[in-house]
């Protein structure tokens, strides 16, 4: 790339800034695009970005990564942060982490740490950012990269961390605005709505509430997908690749997913053959074949959940992961114990309610304890990593 058209790149962005993008336009032309290759693409990409047009951005993305030298970083790092423009942050983690297999490059570091940032993945936004400052301590960008992870997190040792590391990226030339804190949305908002359907609402406004934020969030996602200049199959598709590809020669990674998909099992006995204990215990048996209709609903479910896994994941993970985990086989384990001792007692026609009530008592026991053994390991894997 000549100095002349690295001068125009820098000039078109100033442009783009104040908002003149037919001119901008003109100097990327296609005499710029065919001068720079992969470069020129990407700065027609990032033209087309500052101007909202996330369809165009992308298809210039694409032929920059089509036109880019094998082993060259440069490309899919720029590439990188036009996505990031875009809003899809899924994109752009794959193209870092796949620059990032070069141990020297803090580049990628800082593109991975602002990726998962934007997805709220506060822990591998800081790690990432970390070994960005390690590899290169006096780049600012690394510093600033490192700052903004750390503003996802709450604990008082990292906002401590934070001024000092805003401090440093300040003497090495950053901008206040490129270090400023940034307020996040509660992600814990949707959760806690749910929570309160599921305690003072009755089953119809609970399932009512429900559809609603399932149809809410599918909407938030079409709409995300299209501002990025994809489509709701193609992003979906995204994140299944990424998904896959982050599990590759990362057990601890692989770990943590077998432990996060086994944390909904207690769901299932809790919410099938719990309500027939509780029923039971409140001397209202139900009829048999009710009984086995819902544990039949909880092994469909059951094995709908090991097919979406295996779906999501591949069929690597769920043999080799998932399956023999020892917290897997424990909530398997305890998710069979529960529905079989109710479908029992239901079979040998039971009415002891003390027996029903020490059964009810079970469930929710494992609800809370089920779900807790997990979150517990992966909250100590994360300390243990840093």
């Amino acid at each position: 790339m000549a100095q002349d058209d690295a001068v125009t790149a820098d000039r078109v962005f100033g442009l783009c800034e104040r908002g003149r993008f037919e001119m901008a336009h003109s100097l990327v032309d296609d005499a710029f695009v065919t001068r720079n290759g992969s470069f020129g693409y990407l700065v027609r990409a990032r033209v087309f970005a500052y101007e909202r047009r996330a369809d165009r951005a992308r298809e210039a993305v694409d032929w920059a990564l089509a036109h880019a030298e094998p082993g060259d970083p440069d490309p899919p790092l720029l590439a990188g942060l036009v996505l990031l423009m875009l809003g899809d942050a899924h994109a752009a983690l794959g193209l870092g982490l796949r620059v990032a297999a070069d141990p020297r490059e803090w580049r990628a570091r800082v593109l991975v740490a602002d990726s998962c940032r934007m997805l709220s993945r506060g822990p591998e936004a800081v790690a990432a950012a970390r070994q960005a400052v390690l590899i290169a301590p006096r780049e600012a960008e690394a510093h600033v990269a490192l700052a903004r992870a750390l503003d996802l997190s709450l604990r008082p040792a990292a906002r401590a961390e934070r001024r000092a590391v805003v401090a440093r990226a300040m003497e090495l030339g950053a901008a206040p605005a490129d270090v400023a804190g940034r307020r996040q949305w509660p992600r814990a908002a949707p959760a806690l709505l749910v929570a309160a359907l599921v305690l003072f609402a009755d089953p119809p406004v609970l399932a009512g509430g429900v559809a609603v934020l399932v149809a809410l969030a599918g909407w938030l996602w079409l709409l995300q997908a299209r501002r990025s200049g994809s489509s709701g199959r193609g992003r979906l598709q995204t994140v299944r690749a990424l998904a896959r590809a982050e599990l590759n020669g990362d057990p601890a990674r692989a770990r943590a997913v077998a432990l996060t998909a086994g944390a909904c099992l207690p769901v299932l006995p809790f919410a099938a053959t719990g309500l027939v204990a509780a029923s039971a215990a409140d001397g209202a048996p139900w009829p048999l074949p009710a009984v086995l209709g819902v544990a039949a609903g909880a092994v469909v479910v059951l094995l709908a959940a090991a097919r979406a896994v295996r779906w999501w994941y591949g069929d690597t993970f769920l043999q080799r992961d998932f399956l023999p985990s020892r917290h897997t086989v424990l909530q398997l384990t305890a998710v069979v114990a529960l529905i079989g001792t109710a479908v029992a007692l239901s079979a040998a026609q039971a009415t002891s309610t003390a027996l029903w009530s020490a059964v009810a008592v079970a469930h929710v026991l494992w609800f809370v304890v089920g779900m807790l053994i997990p979150f517990r390991a992966l909250n100590r894997a994360r300390r243990a990593g840093g």
